[in-house]
């Protein structure tokens, strides 16, 4: 083949070629975007799991300062003395991970926060509390340690067991007790019957819930 027919070759598909030239460089560069935006894809999931990975180890301690607020919190209503000091910390922890936690869990968290403005108003603003008012804001102290204990195994990176998905009769018997501390509970308990009655028409038993 003479350099002719060559030159010919190419003056006759010159535009065919050209074409597929381009052609050619238009999906290399594709290629290169979609590896670009893959490999950037890779980066924003792992800064992702960072952040959730950062915001579940600031949990801990978050819940266990708003553990003690609410110990303070029944001690306060059932022996009297000084209000209990706010958790600002716990709970501007807790607002923050919420942006960065599993959303099931974000949503618990939230629940938790909001619950507590709930049950600290009501405890503020109650002065000469009868019996009336004293089971209802260890009801409302109860139910703010049963939001916290269903965060600590996510918190700690434990394994959860599968239980039901809503809060239970004995979850919250056990959440008064721990807030009241098992000391106070076995020397007093029989002093909250009231408490129990509330518990015992709002939430039914674990049984009925699974």
């Amino acid at each position: 083949m003479t350099f002719a027919c060559i030159y010919k070759f190419f003056m006759d598909w010159q535009t065919l070629i050209g074409s597929l030239l381009a052609l050619g460089a238009a999906l290399l560069t594709v290629k290169e975007m979609r590896n670009q935006s893959r490999g950037d894809e890779t980066r924003h999931r792992n800064e992702l799991e960072r952040k959730r990975m950062a915001a579940r180890a600031q949990m801990p301690d978050a819940l266990s300062e708003m553990s003690s607020y609410i110990r303070a919190s029944t001690a306060q209503i059932v022996t009297g003395g000084e209000m209990p000091v706010a958790p600002v910390a716990a709970l501007n922890t807790l607002k923050t991970v919420i942006e960065h936690i599993d959303t099931g869990y974000a949503e618990k968290t939230f629940q938790l926060v909001s619950w507590y403005q709930v049950q600290h108003v009501r405890m503020l603003a109650s002065t000469n509390r009868n019996a009336h008012d004293t089971a209802d804001q260890l009801f409302d102290a109860a139910l703010l340690q049963a939001y916290v204990n269903r965060l600590f195994n996510y918190a700690r990176n434990e394994k959860e067991e599968i239980g039901p998905k809503n809060l239970c009769r004995e979850d919250l018997i056990d959440s008064l007790k721990s807030s009241l501390s098992l000391q106070v509970w076995a020397a007093r308990h029989g002093e909250f019957p009231d408490v129990i009655e509330i518990i015992n028409r709002r939430y039914k038993p674990r049984a009925q819930t699974e």
